[in-house]
């Protein structure tokens, strides 16, 4: 274990690991950097979460720096400096930077300067919702312009965003939740400036048998994949649980077919089934349990394909 800390320390120091805003040609081709979305241990401090994380494996987290988040986005100057610090004590990195941007402006392009200055060069949007009562269409193509002067800022900056395909449930109609509508958004936008973060678990949900179909049309775009599972359970089997990785209807056929002819690029671990969303310090070692068994599941599909 050791040993592969001073080996991850190294690739730290050397970049190897710096954005995966393109095909990095440092990065070895079976390299997919495996990350934990943070939220359920975000309670803690980034020391605590480095360590466990490299005792598992991991090469990283996706970082909430949000409202509601670790970090709050008007604290980012202040406070991203010490978590990467915090990391690179175990040899990981913050490769993905969850956000609440939506739009170019003033604000995100100071945002963002913080997060390319401190080495974080991939974030992830906050959402998009559609409007009850406006028709879809006009919605899209007026989000479909918010798009492309978001990608023209990454490009600016040498940051790459991606957009989490989400469900569409309760009544909240997410942008993207049928893939084709983000899709046809990013047709004309370079995905290595703007492209997908592709939920298998949000997706297999909503497109049903689908599936490889939704896959087919956002191949092109898909710039990080995203992992949990869920199930159906009731009586009309119309209620979803989300349960441990690869007890759902998330398995690794579906995890190759999605990744097949990708260039490597970020495998971020989404772990949704405890009891609570963010776990406090004092319970945090069930979060810790949970975790570490997804994350035995995902580490052996990814390099089974390796």
């Amino acid at each position: 274990m050791q040993e592969r800390r001073d080996f991850l320390k190294q690739a730290v120091a050397a970049g190897a690991f710096a954005g995966f805003a393109r095909a990095d040609e440092s990065l070895p081709r079976n390299e997919w950097p495996i990350l934990l979305f943070e939220k359920p241990v975000q309670a803690l401090s980034y020391d605590e979460i480095g360590e466990q994380l490299a005792s598992m494996g991991a090469q990283g987290i996706e970082a909430t720096i949000r409202k509601g988040g670790h970090i709050l986005p008007e604290n980012a100057a202040k406070e991203v400096p010490g978590m990467i610090r915090s990391l690179e004590k175990s040899g990981l990195r913050s490769i993905i930077a969850a956000s609440d941007v939506t739009k170019a402006d003033k604000r995100t392009e100071e945002f963002l300067n913080v997060l390319k200055d401190n080495g974080i060069t991939r974030y992830r949007l906050g959402f998009y919702r559609y409007e009850k009562g406006v028709n879809p269409f006009d919605q899209v193509q007026g989000l479909r312009d918010r798009l492309q002067a978001l990608a023209e800022l990454n490009e600016k900056l040498g940051m790459q965003g991606v957009y989490q395909l989400h469900s569409g449930h309760d009544g909240v109609g997410y942008v993207g939740s049928l893939v084709w509508d983000i899709a046809w958004m990013l047709k004309d936008i370079d995905p290595d400036h703007l492209g997908l973060a592709y939920d298998l678990r949000h997706t297999r949900n909503d497109t049903g048998h689908s599936w490889k179909q939704a896959a087919d049309v956002a191949h092109r775009h898909i710039r990080a994949i995203y992992i949990k599972d869920a199930k159906w359970e009731g009586e009309r089997s119309d209620k979803r649980v989300n349960c441990a990785l690869d007890t759902g209807f998330v398995n690794q056929s579906i995890f190759n077919y999605v990744r097949k002819d990708l260039q490597p690029m970020p495998i971020s671990l989404h772990m949704e089934w405890g009891r609570q969303q963010i776990y406090p310090k004092d319970t945090a070692h069930e979060a810790w349990a949970m975790i570490r068994k997804d994350m035995k599941v995902l580490i052996k599909w990814r390099n089974a394909g390796s």
